[in-house]
């Protein structure tokens, strides 16, 4: 599990359809080498939602707040891991 203040480039990480992508390529790069299960993070308030980023890693932007809007908590379920 990776949790983080930002968003990957490239997911979730834009204020709105016309803005540009303000997430972090490094961080985009950490995940395609580490394969975290999910990624939760927030920040973006405009990207908030759920989509799948790099080798399958379940990315969930849960920020709570847009342009005086609040919205409810995101649950997340996470299966576990096999075990070889």
């Amino acid at each position: 599990m990776l949790i983080t203040h930002g968003p990957p480039f490239g997911i979730l990480d834009k204020e709105n359809v016309l803005a540009e992508h303000m997430g972090c390529v490094q961080l985009n790069k950490a995940i395609q080498r580490n394969k975290p299960r999910p990624h939760v993070f927030g920040h973006i308030h405009g990207g908030r939602g759920r989509e799948e980023g790099p080798n399958g890693t379940q990315c969930v932007n849960c920020a709570v707040l847009q342009t005086n809007k609040l919205y409810p908590p995101m649950v997340a379920e996470i299966e576990a891991a096999e075990t070889a």
